[in-house]
């Protein structure tokens, strides 16, 4: 069924070309038939207009790569808090000037919701030295009137500038959490020199030929800029050059600040007339060669990437290995996003699985394993001692007169003292292999690979001592005036599985409450 429609997709696709390549056929065959010389004319003109205008959309994209980085230092929690609280903690690490060179920013400014300027500071990306906000007030003094007096029908908050160190992108958004939430309490705007890298990314989105040249004069009137630096109303061809077309690039401030030169080929009409004859067989020989191509490019820059896709997405699913992730091609086209944001969502779904299984192994209460990570980790290290022949030993821990602790003092109180005891068994099986969880009401127990009974007794009394250090007091209790354990320990043998070693170890606890409990007892 998905190979029928992968085919049917090709079809169309193919037969859509070859409708469309034989409506421009006629078109062209009717153009040829008219006067020649003007229509070739004209098709430059319209293609130095698309070229023009698509330099200026290679900016806008400049913009929107400038805005996104933008989007996600404004959409932050530690900023929104930043704003709220300044602290020089924050900006040290935090908008220092490694981090703007990390993401190619010049600078970093911050103003409250009274558009007032509570930060700055700029990266020199060449030397790495840092800049004064003096070369740049002007660009942001310019932010500030756009924040104050936004421009009508704009949907864009970028735009160019000239500051006293070159022209800079600049770029403003409010500042929000991480979800967006939370009210107006400032701006972050942030800016690149129009320089080096963010002039190659420019042009290497299109071969076009241009030029960009400082404007020496100011305009009489405040342009349209609110989609586009470009100003339509500038655009015209080059008067002694006729294949040059000029257009002008304003700033946030309305100003022309550049002037963009386009060099757009004229070899169409110069060789429209010769050929002619040639254009139907040519036509024709392109159709049917498109058509193949065609058909091998869906195939390769498609159809194959999308059941390779596919094929990887199955078997992340099906052998639920949520840590890997899909092979990003090196194309940055429509499938290398798809398969970013897929690579997102399964990091999303691996976090989520690790929050999840670590809910599911901890107690809510003392924050320690609980009884089923308890059992998973005694089966595994029963399971090494009898492969390794290492010694393995469980120690079992229940509070003596509990009960009675929570009908006199009450069960908050009686919580306080399972944290304090559950803290104590953390620092005492202090070691990467030793496990301390809570198994039931008041009942602990530690896990002690590579430990001997005598070991074991050693942890032991070393619990003792420390909770009586504590002096949590028990007013209630018949044998002492503070909070006391009764300890069971033993040993692991050859032929033990987990249900026979807690027996041994809960008898040993049994043992040690009959002899008058605050006391440790011990099973080999």
């Amino acid at each position: 069924m998905r190979h029928e429609l992968r085919i049917g997709l090709r079809g169309k696709i193919i037969g859509l070309f070859f409708v469309c390549f034989s409506l421009m056929t006629m078109i062209a065959v009717t153009l040829l038939q008219s006067n020649l010389h003007q229509s070739f004319k004209a098709i430059e003109s319209e293609e130095a207009l698309k070229q023009i205008n698509q330099v200026a959309n290679n900016f806008t994209n400049e913009f929107e790569r400038l805005n996104q980085i933008n989007s996600d230092w404004s959409n932050w929690n530690d900023m929104y808090n930043f704003v709220q609280h300044p602290t020089s903690a924050f900006a040290q690490y935090q908008l220092n000037a490694q981090a703007m060179r990390t993401v190619g920013l010049k600078f970093i400014t911050v103003v409250n919701a009274r558009n007032q300027t509570i930060f700055f500071d700029a990266a020199n990306l060449n030397s790495g030295k840092s800049e004064n906000a003096h070369a740049f007030e002007q660009v942001i003094e310019h932010v500030k009137q756009r924040i104050l007096q936004p421009i009508a029908n704009s949907n864009t908050n970028c735009g160019l500038d000239n500051s006293d160190a070159g022209a800079v992108i600049v770029c403003w958004q409010a500042i929000h959490n991480t979800d967006h939430s939370g009210e107006f309490i400032g701006t972050l705007i942030v800016g690149e020199m129009l320089e080096g890298a963010a002039l190659q990314r420019i042009h290497a989105q299109s071969s076009i030929n241009f030029n960009l040249l400082p404007v020496g004069h100011i305009s009489t009137y405040t342009p349209n800029i609110a989609n586009s630096p470009l100003d339509s109303k500038t655009i015209q061809f080059e008067s002694e050059q006729s294949n040059i077309l000029n257009a002008q690039l304003s700033s946030i401030a309305g100003r022309p600040i550049f002037n963009l030169q386009v060099h757009f080929s004229q070899s169409v009409s110069q060789r429209g007339e010769a050929i002619t004859w040639k254009v139907i067989w040519v036509l024709m020989l392109v159709a049917a060669l498109t058509g193949i191509t065609l058909l091998i490019s869906l195939h390769y820059l498609l159809i194959r990437r999308l059941r390779k896709l596919d094929m990887d997405l199955n078997n992340i699913w099906r052998n639920g290995r949520w840590a890997e992730r899909l092979p990003i091609s090196q194309k940055r086209d429509e499938l290398y996003y798809l398969a970013r944001t897929i690579n997102r969502m399964l990091a999303l779904i691996r976090k989520q699985i690790i929050v999840l299984e670590s809910l599911a192994h901890t107690d809510s209460l003392t924050n320690i394993a609980n009884r089923r990570a308890f059992d998973q980790r005694l089966a595994l290290e029963i399971a090494q001692h009898q492969r390794t022949q290492n010694p393995l030993a469980l120690v079992l821990i229940d509070v003596d007169y509990f009960k009675r602790y929570n009908d006199y003092y009450g069960h908050p109180a009686g919580d306080k003292v399972l944290i304090a005891i559950a803290r104590l068994l953390s620092e005492v099986a202090s070691r990467p292999t030793d496990l301390a969880a809570r198994i039931g009401g008041e009942e602990f127990a530690i896990i002690l690979p590579n430990t001997t009974l005598d070991g074991s007794r050693h942890v032991a009394e070393n619990i003792r001592q420390k909770l009586a250090a504590l002096h949590l007091e028990h007013a209630d209790s018949p044998l002492t005036e503070f909070i006391t354990l009764s300890i069971g320990i033993t040993e692991a043998v050859n032929t033990d599985d987990p249900s026979a070693l807690i027996q041994r170890a809960d008898k040993a606890t049994y043992e040690a409450k009959q002899v008058g409990r605050n006391t440790v007892c011990s099973l080999p």
